[in-house]
């Protein structure tokens, strides 16, 4: 090996001076460099909470990864390291969540309780109960559980500490990378774009594992601020979204038009364009399907402009915030596959509506039940039939037959179902529900 004076090991190394923020491109200076790159995943910061061991591994990453100005391949190491972590993290929390104590459960015995004083234990009463079968006790579920980390996966979201359909897709590469990682079979390159965005998901998971969501977050953001807004449409097609408080000033665009606008009251997302949160489907508004992206609550309407106003001045209603993972979808399949339905909504409808066969999803996206359910049809496809999570997609059965048989399923993932009836409202629509009747 060559011994490189202490002035080469000072020098920025080229390949990650190519590396700017509009990608690769002209060299930067390397003080630059290193403000840029460091800036990556300054604020990633973990919870309070998070166990001290997860959190010192977890900050010697963000220190280490500054230095990849200077050899590029603490990227890679990096990159690297945040995988291994991710069994780490969940070991940590293991601990923390038993509490001293684990419980099986063998096929045909009585439950065995261990004291646990460490994550060998645990790993040594996990393989003595596989060979008896046993499964984990979980509040009122039985797992598998290994002790390694596909047991610790299925125990965190079990335990209800992981959330999102889309993030467990994640969570399935993150899986086989660090498998990959830690049984290699190659040589591999990472780049600082790469090794970022593992240790910003590492983040992500750690934070949740002990209960804190990330503002703005890819894997498991936070819940999203719903404003008051006003939905408006006329006979010729026109549709706008404006916030509440618009109502307060004449609309010239409005009161030159011979078309009569309707109107209604709604709290929505804001729709934002180029957010990563907008949502792009808010002129699909409808009271019974869930057309629009994110949760989209009916308050009144539709009336004219002045009843509109007069309903927010005596009512005043206030924004919330609202967490989009994890709905429950109720889809209908009668002589079409019709788009998404709350539970609420569909325990609503009077009885010559509930017809059919009836599909109880759960998704973050009402596209993504939509899109299960007319995938399972086609049983190449590799869709889940029975109540599982999908492989084939980011999707969850929770069960399916006769309208009663899926409201129960619902009730049975979200306890007792209210009904609502709503009026019926439906904006102007675009190509994006084919089958919307």
């Amino acid at each position: 090996m060559e011994i490189r004076p202490l002035e080469d090991l000072r020098a920025a190394d080229d390949l990650s001076l190519a590396f700017n923020p509009y990608g690769l491109g002209g060299r930067m200076k390397p003080e630059d460099a290193a403000e840029f790159q460091q800036r990556q995943i300054a604020d990633c910061d973990l919870a309070k909470s998070v166990a001290a061991g997860t959190r010192d591994s977890f900050e010697r990453l963000r220190t280490v990864f500054a230095y990849g100005v200077l050899c590029y391949d603490v990227y890679t190491m990096v990159g690297d390291q945040a995988l291994l972590i991710y069994e780490q993290a969940l070991r940590d929390r293991f601990m923390e969540w038993c509490a001293g104590t684990i419980t099986f459960r063998p096929t045909q015995a009585p439950d065995v309780c261990y004291t646990v004083s460490s994550y060998d234990d645990v790993k040594k009463c996990a393989d003595r109960m596989a060979r008896q079968h046993a499964k984990l006790v979980v509040a009122t579920h039985a797992i598998d559980f290994n002790g390694m980390l596909h047991g610790l996966r299925l125990w965190a979201r079990a335990a209800g500490l992981l959330r999102g359909r889309r993030s467990r897709a994640v969570e399935d590469a993150l899986a086989k990378l660090r498998n990959y990682v830690a049984h290699p079979s190659g040589h591999h390159v990472d780049t600082p774009v790469g090794a970022a965005r593992t240790v910003r998901d590492l983040a992500e998971l750690i934070n949740q594992l002990w209960g804190q969501a990330t503002p703005n977050g890819r894997l498991y953001p936070a819940p999203l601020r719903r404003e008051i807004a006003v939905l408006s449409w006329n006979g010729s097609g026109r549709t706008r979204m404006e916030p509440a408080d618009a109502l307060t000033v004449p609309d010239p665009v409005e009161d030159q038009e011979d078309d009569e606008y309707q109107h209604v009251v709604v709290r929505a997302i804001p729709f934002v364009p180029g957010s990563r949160w907008d949502d792009a489907h808010w002129a699909e508004y409808d009271t019974r399907y869930e057309t629009t992206r994110f949760p989209t609550d009916y308050l009144w309407g539709p009336g004219t402009r002045e009843q509109a106003r007069a309903w927010l001045e005596q009512e005043r209603p206030e924004g919330d915030s609202v967490d989009f993972t994890d709905r429950v979808f109720l889809v209908q399949d009668h002589e079409r596959l019709l788009p998404p339905m709350r539970p609420a909504v569909a325990a609503g409808l009077p009885d010559n509506e509930r017809v059919g066969i009836w599909h109880a999803v759960r998704a973050d996206f009402p596209d993504d039940a939509f899109t299960h359910v007319r995938g399972s049809a086609d049983r190449s496809a590799g869709h889940a039939r029975r109540p599982s999570d999908c492989s084939a997609c980011s999707a969850e059965v929770l069960g399916f037959g006769s309208y009663d048989e899926a409201l129960r399923a619902a009730a049975a993932a979200l306890g007792p179902i209210r009904a609502v009836q709503l009026p019926s409202v439906r904006l102007p629509s675009s190509t994006f529900w084919p089958d919307r009747p």
